[in-house]
């Protein structure tokens, strides 16, 4: 049991679902034993896994080995977490929107063209006016409530708010539909607020700066009228310059955005604001809520275009240190939030009564927070596609890559607070100087950069670059490799000064990868020829689904290579051509006279006569492409060319399939048919497909047998349970999603136990482990104690729960296999083990009812077919043989492991019975009783349990037996005491004796002849591997006893009868009359061939003849030891074949 727990492994399967946001749906890949969220690597959101869209297993290694397989297997990190200021929504982090925001104060968009123009040209003056914004409220996305960065603020706010959040909950019939939501804490927060209450993004907290302290500015009499008691005329001036977006507060001066900004923000969109705090915080004296009313606009300037007033919008501080606001939103097509009259606070700076001049009360004195007037998400991204062209004109960088360049390099290095001007700037700086590298497989940013101090004297590079040349000279380059880095030397400054344009960096910083690209300051990558880029692919035949660059063009396949030689006027010039075909654009199929022309002009431009030769490459080029079979596609073979990203962009378009097909049948010779997987496929796989291809009558066949069964409703009796929907005997699919059953909180799992019998049972989705032991106890009558549960393909060990969890819910899914395997009661431990029956060595220790036995053999036998397919395929992704992977799962060779049900269905378990298992070629197993378990038999060396260390163990054996072997000749100086081996090729050859046994010496070894009415019958696993032959169910009783193969070659007696020692001595001697005679004869024969006379007409008496069959080689020593062999035994041909 221990060796079974140990070798207990995760669900090793990976699924692959599409990322549910519109502008993202990055194609995400996750191992299937997981159950929690899965974070977006393209866009940072998190998302539940029912969430996800086209969830699938993953079949294709290629997708996922780069991805999955090196990352967690080697440790590999990958790229980092996206912070809350860069999760993207709709393809929109909060930093892009910082970035956009300045552009936005002064630009607008045309309808009629869609692109950016100065609001002065379109006489909308000087920057945006944010009463526009005054009718607009943002209303959250239910499937974004809990997205970090944008949904829900996980700051402390809904702790610090909960009271407050209850009663508003109370109020709107228990629903939660008014929630605090995220906004950044970098200095601007009141506006960030802002904004997002009004369109869901930080996309105007620049312009409502800006409109804050131009209304300042323009109103500044009145407001010192109406503050002259608060506010002294001295302070005007900090209130205004705190308005300023790049204003910086001096040090240790609290200043910042408070209550008279606010005020000022509600004058400034004509609409009311209100600021809400905790319940205690609302009840003290300080001004920690209160409703700001824009008291110095006029009535009909705060209506909206219905004629109804401006709804007002909510913002609270979000922690008792009142330091961070945070915006209060709806929720999307739910009932709009009613805030209570107990909770509306006073109005700020102006009389009381004005609240009913500026906010529609309800009849209760509850008023409705925001409305329903949303910006439309289509017309935000077009805002926002206009004004990053101006970022462009602007500054010669896409403000995605600026986000990047925040997000890989800063955050990277620990780098926070920069200004974005800064990231800006220092991003352009880098893409100017070839210093930013995008990676294809993690897509994460690298940057290329040296410390200048290990450029100046004293430094590690220029201390190298000196001990290595010598004296440094300004026109030479000095390269680096360690470091990826070329630098030239200024003899002037007399430093290194680092070429960049020459210099290359090697390695992604994150995941390692080598598939790393310099880029261009609007985000493309400067591809290399045959790198995949990110164009979708709509028939592409390599299967990646994306197009690939090859000089510049954009192709849906790799080229074709081939050489072609080139001869004119003496020279020869060899060159290789590459040939595209099967373009969903015709235009790119390649033309094979443009080719022609193009090499020809290339070697020999301006040749007179060069058309001949030109020809002659044209008919050499049609030679190349023309294929018997026109489907055929062999492309060249690039490093990196299928590099997988770790986020693969998932079809959008209705009607694509998700994935790019991955068989494609090829019609072959005599109308047979190939699939693509055919041309690479390994030994393992080869020997499966034919497996599968000699059985596929057999099994249409029984599916046959079984429908029609159905059809005359003669169901096989399955033990008591609840009713079964689908077929009995149909094998359920683990790979695949099974029908739900009729409760979505129940699943049916089929459960088979050791001894055949089988049964469906019905769980509940919370169902745990002991409940499950409990109903497969009341089901099969095997206790708790007693019960091995296992499942999955190939079986694991369905472990109990660690203390403490003993409540979880089962990993079970609906439509999996459990197989339940019997224990031994402890308390019959010391109970002796009964004998195995002898009658028939073949057949199973426990007899089955004659109505169930045969479909219980069918169920076995798919269950073993399908377990040893996965292993096949499990063995072929790792890159190793089935006998390679399987010995480091030692548990397939114990009790309930797909080999031991093999011999145990095909040959029965008999102590010390041998026998050949399928895909393990060239390897004898031996059973062992009293370990339970199936050993690698070596014919001289002996038994050994199966393990990863077994082939070592063999080894030092063998060795051993060898240097015996070696003294053991030494001391013999005639050849007729020398034991001899017959080879396998007909060869005759000295053998080393057995270590401490001698054949035919009281060990009950035999020789004896067959049975003429008994012919040996032989059995087959389903795979077409012999296993064995099966021996007579009785034999007559005068020979009733059993025969056991203990190794090759040999045959022993299990009763407790001793042989005839007379007889045995008389064999004995027989046989080396005969060994003698044949090594004579060979004697005799090597010296004639030594003196050059031709050989003997007939050598068949006394020599074997290669090629020969095992019978006859072995025919002369039947006939010799017939007469001597006591009780007549019969030697299997099974063991022959075998040996």
């Amino acid at each position: 049991m221990s060796l079974q727990q140990g070798s207990k492994k995760k669900d090793k399967r990976v699924l692959s679902g599409t990322c549910p946001d519109p502008q993202c749906q990055a194609r995400l890949f996750f191992p299937a034993h997981g159950s929690g969220s899965i974070e977006c690597t393209e866009c940072g959101q998190r998302h539940e896994q029912r969430n996800l869209l086209k969830v699938e297993e993953v079949t294709d290694p290629d997708v996922v080995l780069h991805n999955l397989l090196r990352n967690a297997l080697l440790g590999v990190t990958g790229a980092p977490k996206k912070g809350t200021e860069l999760v993207k929504v709709m393809g929109l982090s909060n930093y892009h929107c910082k970035l956009l925001s300045p552009i936005l104060t002064r630009y607008g968009m045309d309808k009629q063209t869609g692109k950016a123009k100065l609001l002065r040209e379109m006489n909308q003056g000087e920057m945006f006016d944010c009463s526009l914004l005054g009718d607009r409220a943002f209303l959250i996305e239910e499937e974004h409530v809990s997205t970090v960065g944008y949904g829900k603020d996980r700051s402390g706010s809904l702790l610090y708010l909960h009271d407050t959040l209850e009663e508003v909950k109370k109020a709107n019939y228990n629903k939660e539909c008014l929630i605090p939501v995220h906004v950044d804490g970098d200095g601007h927060c009141l506006v960030h607020a802002v904004s997002r209450a009004l369109v869901g993004r930080e996309l105007f907290w620049h312009a409502l700066r800006e409109n804050l302290k131009q209304h300042f500015k323009g109103n500044l009499d009145r407001y010192k009228a109406l503050f002259h008691d608060f506010i002294d005329a001295a302070e005007w001036e900090d209130i205004i310059n705190e308005c300023d977006p790049l204003f910086t507060p001096p040090e240790g001066v609290p200043l910042g955005l408070r209550n008279i900004h606010i005020f000022g923000l509600a004058n400034v969109l004509h609409r009311p604001i209100i600021l809400l705090d905790s319940l205690s915080g609302m009840r003290s004296s300080g001004d920690y809520s209160a409703t700001f009313l824009p008291g110095l606009v006029p009535e009909e300037q705060c209506k909206a275009k219905d004629g109804q007033f401006n709804k007002p919008i909510c913002i609270a501080w979000s922690s008792s240190g009142h330091n961070h606001y945070i915006p209060l939103v709806g929720i999307k097509n739910a009932p709009l939030p009613r805030l209570p009259a107990r909770l509306l606070p006073k109005a700020w700076g102006v009389p009381q009564e004005l609240i009913r001049k500026y906010i529609t009360l309800e009849q209760d004195g509850s008023c409705i927070i925001g409305g329903d007037r949303c910006l439309q998400d289509k017309y935000l991204m077009r805002l926002v596609g206009a004004m990053e062209e101006v970022f462009m004109e602007k500054h010669s960088i896409h403000p995605s890559l600026v986000a990047d360049v925040h997000q890989y390099v800063y955050r990277r290095t620990g780098v926070i607070g920069v200004q974005p001007e800064e990231v800006t700037e220092a991003a352009k700086r880098s893409v100017l100087e070839n210093r930013l590298h995008r990676c294809l497989i993690c897509n994460a940013l690298s940057e290329l950069l040296v410390p200048p101090e290990w450029l100046s004297p004293g430094g590690k590079l220029y201390n190298l670059a000196k001990t290595t040349h010598g004296q440094l000279r300004p026109d030479k380059n000095y390269s680096f490799p360690l470091n990826n880095v070329v630098c030239s030397y200024d003899p002037e400054r007399d430093v290194l000064v680092p070429d960049y344009k020459l210099s290359t960096l090697s390695t992604c910083h994150w995941c390692h990868g080598t598939a790393v690209r310099h880029i261009r300051g609007d985000g493309s990558v400067k591809y290399l020829d045959g790198d995949r880029t990110n164009t979708r692919s709509q028939g592409g035949k390599c299967g990646c689904g994306f197009k690939h660059y090859w000089d510049g063009k954009e192709y849906d396949n790799l080229p074709e290579a081939f050489p072609i030689t080139l001869e004119w006027g003496g020279r020869v010039v060899r060159e290789t051509v590459y040939w595209f075909q099967f373009e969903s654009d015709p235009a790119l199929n390649s033309n094979v006279y443009d080719v022609a022309m193009k090499l020809v002009t290339k070697h020999f431009p301006g040749e007179f006569g060069s058309e001949v030769l030109v020809q002659k490459v044209v008919h050499t080029i049609l030679h190349h492409t023309a294929k018997k079979n026109p489907d055929e596609y062999n492309p060249v073979a690039i490093d990196g060319a299928h590099a997988q990203r770790l986020t693969d962009v998932a079809e959008g378009a209705a009607g694509v399939e998700a994935q790019p097909p991955t068989k494609i049948i090829l019609t072959g010779q005599k109308a047979k048919t190939l699939h693509k997987e055919e041309l690479t496929m390994s030994r393992a796989e080869r020997s499966l497909q034919q497996s599968i291809g000699e059985h596929a009558s057999v099994a249409q066949k029984k599916r046959t047998d079984q429908l029609k069964q159905e059809q005359r409703g003669q169901v096989r009796p399955v033990s008591p349970g609840p009713p079964q929907e689908g077929p009995a005997s149909a094998p359920v699919t683990p790979t695949k999603a099974t029908s739900s059953p009729k409760s979505s909180k129940e699943k049916k799992i089929r459960v088979t136990t050791d001894d055949g019998r089988q049964a469906t049972l019905t769980l509940r989705a919370e169902t745990t482990f002991s409940e499950l032991q409990r109903s497969i106890a009341e089901e099969f009558a095997v206790p708790p104690a007693q019960q091995c549960i296992r499942h999955g393909f190939p079986p694991k060990e369905l472990l109990p729960p660690k203390e403490g969890q003993e409540e979880e819910p089962l990993p079970l899914q609906h439509g999996d296999r459990v197989s339940v395997e019997t224990l031994k009661d402890p308390r019959e431990k010391s109970s002796p083990v009964p004998a195995a029956p002898a009658a028939d060595t073949h057949a199973v220790g426990r007899e089955e009812p004659a109505s169930s036995s045969r479909v219980t053999s069918r169920e076995l036998q798919e269950n073993i077919d399908l377990e040893m397919s996965s292993l096949c395929l499990l063995a072929t992704l790792m890159g190793e043989d089935v006998w390679s992977y399987a010995k480091k799962l030692p548990h397939l060779f114990q009790q309930g492991g797909v080999f031991y049900n093999i011999m145990k269905k095909d040959m029965g378990l008999v102590d010390g019975k041998h026998c050949t298992l399928p895909h393990l070629s060239g390897k004898t197993f031996v059973f062992n009783a009293a370990e339970e378990r199936l050993e690698l038999c070596v014919d001289a060396a002996g038994h050994f349990p199966v393990g990863p260390d077994v082939e070592e163990l063999v080894k030092e054996a063998l060795a051993q037996l060898r240097s015996e072997a070696a003294a053991a000749r030494s001391r013999e100086g005639s050849p007729a005491h020398s034991a001899l081996r017959l080879g396998s090729g007909g060869v005759v050859r000295k053998k080393e004796p057995l270590r401490g046994v001698t054949a035919f010496q009281g060990k009950g070894h035999s020789l004896g002849g067959s049975l003429p009415e008994r012919k040996p019958l032989a059995r087959k696993h389903s795979a077409g591997v012999e296993l064995g032959t099966g021996t007579p169910p009785a034999l007559p009783e005068d020979a009733a006893r059993e025969l056991v193969r203990t190794a090759p070659g040999f045959v022993t007696l299990r009763d407790g009868r001793h042989l005839d020692p007379g007889t045995v001595e008389a064999q004995r001697r027989r046989l080396q009359e005969m060994v003698s005679s044949i090594q004579a004869s060979m004697d005799r024969h090597m010296r004639e061939q030594g003196r050059g006379s031709a050989p003997p007409k007939d050598p068949a008496p006394s020599m074997l003849r290669h090629g020969d069959s095992e019978e006859e080689r072995t025919g002369g020593a039947e006939t010799a030891a017939q007469g001597a062999a006591p009780g007549g035994l019969e030697a299997s041909s099974m063991e022959r074949a075998s040996d």
